[in-house]
């Protein structure tokens, strides 16, 4: 039995619930992705917290919200925050 890989199956899985219902609202497809999670991650802990990243990421890139790397997280703080501490390099 071959390993599963939580982080290609995740997004598989999101843009699969999408695709069976286009239309659909953020709201209505959050309803659909909660629903859908016991499925995906078969009440494994490591499962559960790909699922819950994955979905977070999807629907903030549906509602239109969030900033994200190019690796797909979220940034930790919004650009309208300023550490006047951290100098000009924001590091």
């Amino acid at each position: 039995m071959a390993m599963r890989n939580w982080q290609t199956a995740a997004p598989q899985w999101i843009a699969r619930i999408h695709g069976e219902m286009p239309e659909a609202t953020p709201a209505e497809l959050r309803k659909a992705l909660r629903a859908a999670a016991s499925d995906f991650h078969c009440g494994t802990s490591w499962g559960k917290k790909v699922w819950a990243k994955h979905c977070r990421v999807y629907l903030a890139r549906m509602a239109g919200r969030g900033d994200f790397r190019a690796d797909g997280k979220e940034t930790v703080w919004p650009a309208d925050i300023v550490f006047p501490w951290r100098g000009e390099s924001g590091a």
